[in-house]
């Protein structure tokens, strides 16, 4: 919210505390000014008295001078005070003797009204130690008192009854009447003074009220910050954490389940945190309402959720609410009039069957998730041993994995892929293996979703370029024909910002030309956010390099999208030419890609192609190109020359 430049934040508080200083100047200005006029009235009476020859002519001058003077003085302290002291009253004290000395002083300088003064002085202070404390009070009375039994054992008895004459009788009810009148203005005032002691008291305590009620507010926002999460409103683990010592405490049967988003970082890369965190409290609000009351949901952090079933031991049990959460999150988002998928993996822990405190149930929850997820993702797992064994396993082969990224134990393999029409190799695809010092050769299965899930499969996925790169252009230099070497690219590869640029620097680094490496992207990959893919995908075709979708048919592509994808090549998935030759079915999925693919100018390739029936319905339905143990598995570099001789003895003999 943007501020007035001509009324700043401070101003309006600087305008109310002028504001209430003023007041109370003023009404402490007024009061000075009654006891002024007190004092001019009490000086006329004493002029009357004088004319009567009662008291000397001088006494009535003195008189007033002294009193104005005290009242100046009190005026000038009253402007120098501030506004706290003044509203607190601290000047009522200081008024009251003054003023009492003043008329004690003249009580001995003119005995003959001595009786008129007395009067004065216990009406004023039987009004004004209305406003005064106890002690306060106590004291003053004790020296008016004192000063009274002075003057009454003095023997001059003829100055208690001074109207002698007619016009000293007037003059003294006359001095009685004003003295009335004295009595209501201090009577007021000291009502006013009580009013305003009473208010101040109200605004404190309202103040203290309110204060108590903020503080308790205050608090209370902590607690529930420091046990929710600030995204979703959900417990979080703190929270979780202590329902479950709870419950454990109980010591009946429960479950604990963690949940995790399959894809979640995909999308969170590809759309961007805003969209990832709409993603977030959609699932919340899923989970939050296929949960029991009795049962409880947290947010762990991230993507991560925290189950609490109670009352629940048996894998029977667990398996409708499993089934039933999956359900709920598998269901489509739309986020940004985009439509979003993403799944649950879900591991569960029993109380007290497989452990006997909330961390360790939470620990073997959290095993069986990852088990679930590496055994094919959109499922639930129930802790067991073979769960604690796969645990430990991933462990270790992470360890190893960053371990092998640094000692060099990663290499390539290719594999040919073959036009159906003429029989020649046309590229050659890079499959990634391990050289194990104890195992030998590990497989890509057994590693690639580990990498994945830990941040490995960057630096892996960008040293299979280089080196897919570097391969191509050393079998150039060998003469070996091989036209194009193809790579997968992981998802997490391809969403990074400087991916094209770095597929640029590796081209140029051994000098290759972009049309000898192809990029092959899933169908999942691409539709994640086809909008940003397919300013990715312009990109590396201006480059110059080829680009084919792997996996299709495995997907949700979008055909308004598909048709902007600048791709050369669709690859049919193994799935669908496994059975080919027997299962109608595929028979009709396949064509129905080939027709799609042709019609959009792209050509068709056929991944897993193991037998000549395969190939032969594969020629029939006008397919491109196939890939698979029919031609050749993947070979090592050094045996791709030899997959080349009958076409490279076909360009000798023909002399080019």
């Amino acid at each position: 919210m943007e501020q007035d430049p001509q009324h700043p934040p401070g101003a309006a508080a600087v305008n109310n505390s002028t504001r209430s200083m003023s007041a109370e100047r003023g009404f402490w200005g007024r009061i000075i000014a009654a006891i002024a006029a007190s004092y001019f009235l009490d000086a006329v009476l004493l002029a009357g008295f004088a004319a009567t020859g009662s008291v000397a002519a001088g006494v009535p001058i003195a008189y007033l001078a002294a009193g104005l003077g005290a009242c100046i003085l009190f005026q000038g302290v009253s402007m120098r005070l501030a506004p706290e002291q003044l509203r607190d009253a601290h000047l009522t004290l200081p008024l009251l003797l003054v003023s009492s000395a003043i008329q004690l002083l003249f009580i001995g300088l003119a005995p003959q009204v001595a009786f008129y003064f007395l009067i004065v002085l216990f009406i004023v202070f039987g009004f004004a130690s209305m406003s005064l404390s106890l002690r306060q009070s106590a004291l003053t009375w004790l020296g008016v008192g004192s000063a009274v039994a002075v003057l009454r054992y003095t023997g001059r008895s003829t100055s208690w009854i001074p109207q002698a004459t007619a016009t000293e009788r007037w003059l003294v009810l006359l001095c009685l009447l004003l003295t009335l009148g004295r009595c209501v203005l201090l009577g007021l005032f000291n009502q006013a003074l009580r009013l305003r002691v009473q208010e101040r008291r109200r605004q404190l305590s309202q103040s203290v009220e309110t204060r108590d009620r903020t503080l308790a507010l205050v608090n209370a926002e902590l607690r529930h910050q420091a046990t929710h999460d600030a995204l979703t409103g959900m417990p979080n683990r703190t929270l979780f954490t202590d329902l479950l010592a709870n419950a454990v405490h109980r010591g009946r049967p429960f479950a604990v389940g963690v949940l995790d988003l399959d894809r979640f970082k995909v999308i969170n890369d590809s759309l961007g945190h805003a969209a990832g965190d709409a993603l977030l409290r959609l699932v919340a609000q899923r989970l939050a309402s296929s949960t029991r009351p009795q049962d409880a949901v947290a947010r762990a952090g991230g993507d991560e959720f925290l189950l609490l079933l109670q009352d629940i031991g048996s894998r029977e049990a667990i398996e409708p609410h499993a089934v039933r959460w999956m359900e709920a999150l598998s269901a489509p988002y739309r986020i940004h009039d985009t439509e979003l998928h993403v799944s649950p993996s879900i591991g569960f822990a029993r109380y007290p069957a497989d452990a006997a405190n909330g961390q360790d149930l939470l620990a073997r929850a959290d095993e069986a998730m990852y088990h679930a997820k590496q055994s094919g993702r959109n499922m639930f797992h129930l802790f067991d041993t073979q769960v604690t064994s796969f645990s430990r396993a991933r462990l270790v082969i992470e360890s190893e994995l960053r371990r092998a990224i640094g000692n060099s134990e990663l290499f390539l393999h290719y594999q040919p892929r073959v036009e159906i029409a003429t029989g020649e190799v046309r590229s050659a695809e890079a499959l990634l293996r391990w050289r194990h010092p104890a195992r030998g050769t590990v497989m890509p299965g057994d590693f690639i979703a580990i990498a994945e899930d830990t941040g490995l499969i960057l630096p892996i996925g960008e040293w299979v370029i280089r080196e897919a790169c570097r391969q191509a252009r050393y079998w150039r230099n060998q003469g070996v024909s091989c036209p194009r070497v193809a790579v997968n690219v992981s998802p997490q590869q391809f969403r990074q910002p400087a991916f094209c640029a770095m597929v640029r620097e590796a081209l140029e680094s051994n000098s290759l030309d972009p049309a000898m490496l192809e990029i092959e992207l899933t169908e999942a990959t691409l539709m994640t956010n086809a909008a940003k893919s397919v300013a990715m995908l312009e990109q590396l075709h201006e480059l110059g390099v080829v680009l084919a979708i792997d996996d299709f048919g495995t997907g949700y592509s979008s055909m308004s999208y598909l048709q902007r994808f600048p791709i050369d090549y669709l690859k049919v998935d193994r799935s669908f030419v496994r059975d080919l030759d027997f299962n109608p079915n595929d028979v009709s999925i396949v064509r129905a890609i080939i027709s799609l693919a042709h019609g959009l100018g792209l050509k068709v390739v056929a991944e897993g192609v193991e037998s000549g029936e395969q190939l032969a319905l594969l020629t029939r339905l006008g397919c491109d190109e196939y890939q698979g143990f029919l031609r050749s598995a993947a070979v090592a570099p050094d045996d791709v020359p030899s997959l080349m001789l009958p076409t490279r003895a076909r360009l000798m003999a023909t002399g080019a």
